[in-house]
């Protein structure tokens, strides 16, 4: 069902006032007034049923028809701003002093961790050369108390031969010690040695082969020294976290 528009309204409203034959002459002049105004609206309700058929007809076409691409306008980051959703990544340069200071710091600990491995190094140099004199000091010993026998002293001189021994050399020269004291004592004779050079040949951590060169000399009971004798000797030492013991001995011609 239509409505009836302001203008109908206008309309049946002239229609009354021309009906009324008593009408005064001020009237007239109202419904001349209502008459321009309903050609007023009637214009304006025309235009804008114009321009309503316009508007349905842009809201018809399709968004691609007029060869244009439809502009995006959603929010990508609500609530942000679309130039900063973004921000461009630049790599700048760095400044030279930055770059002299990062070269000073690598070359610090370069130098630092060669230091540290210099140091290491001369550690462990060290603790072989100790190492070494060790065995060496404890082989001349060794071959000392082994040549160094006085008959009156016999069986002292066996028993620090044992003490310092050990292995298969302790063992044989244990099941012979009772002859040794008994061909000492009848000698009657002092025989006195001293190591003149030491070298160590080879060495593992426990053990060490040391080529050791001696000289004894010989006195009898009457006082008589004879002349000294040199001795070229091969022993292994043992290290058996006490002492290094002798437990093997070569004479080398």
């Amino acid at each position: 069902m239509r409505l009836p528009s302001r203008v109908d309204r206008k309309r049946a409203t002239v229609r009354e006032i021309d009906a009324d034959a008593s009408e005064p002459a001020d009237g007239r002049t109202l419904l001349k007034q209502a008459e321009a105004e309903a050609v007023e609206a009637e214009a304006r309700a025309t235009e804008a049923r114009a321009r309503a058929d316009e508007l349905r007809q842009n809201a018809g076409r399709h968004p691609a028809d007029d060869g244009s691409a439809p502009e995006d306008t959603t929010d990508p980051l609500p609530g942000l701003d679309a130039s900063k959703s973004r921000p461009a990544i630049r790599w700048r340069r760095p400044k030279p002093a930055s770059m002299v200071a990062v070269a000073a710091m690598l070359a610090g600990i370069s130098l630092l961790a060669a230091s540290g491995y210099l140091l290491w190094g001369h550690h462990l140099e060290q603790r072989e050369q100790q190492r070494r004199a060790a065995f060496a000091a404890a082989a001349s010993q060794a071959v000392v108390t082994l040549m160094s026998i006085d008959s009156a002293k016999a069986e002292d001189n066996v028993r620090q031969i044992l003490d310092n021994s050990t292995g298969q050399f302790r063992d044989d020269f244990r099941s012979e010690a009772d002859d040794f004291v008994k061909t000492a004592q009848q000698s009657k004779a002092a025989t006195k040695a001293s190591a003149q050079a030491v070298a160590v040949e080879s060495m593992t951590p426990n053990s060490a082969t040391v080529l050791v060169t001696a000289a004894t000399t010989v006195s009898n009971s009457a006082g008589a020294d004879q002349q000294p004798r040199n001795w070229r000797l091969s022993v292994d030492m043992v290290d058996d976290g006490q002492q290094m013991k002798l437990t093997k001995v070569e004479f080398v011609p």
